[in-house]
């Protein structure tokens, strides 16, 4: 089961970009889901999940953006700066995972202040 305290693990342990896009474990992803995710990387050097809706930023992702791929028991992870992405193993299920990063002392204080 993947709780908050995983997500704030992988976020932390994906901080960075790898080095090069060489050091990504892509191959988890053609291992274990793309039989459910009809998953392809284009000509352009995306990440194509054909499993997501075209209209979804989500769809495609560009190799160089992605920080991380790692697997657990029923799920492949895509890790983002922002956002982690869940492949289901056994099913074509998708679950996104969207960081929102906690306003600042700064932000607090002109919200107080102003009421904007």
């Amino acid at each position: 089961m993947i709780t908050k305290k995983v997500i704030d693990a992988l976020y932390k342990k994906y901080r960075k970009r790898p080095a090069g896009i060489e050091l990504l474990d892509v191959g988890l992803l053609f291992e274990y889901a793309s039989e459910h995710h009809d998953i392809v990387i284009d000509e352009e050097g995306n990440l194509v999940i054909n499993s997501i809706d075209s209209a979804s930023p989500f769809h495609k992702l560009a190799l160089n953006r992605i920080h991380g791929i790692t697997q657990f028991d029923e799920v492949v992870v895509i890790v983002l700066h922002s956002s982690i992405v869940f492949l289901n193993k056994k099913d074509s299920g998708i679950n996104v995972h969207i960081k929102f990063d906690e306003p600042s002392i700064w932000e607090k204080i002109r919200w107080k202040v102003t009421g904007k």
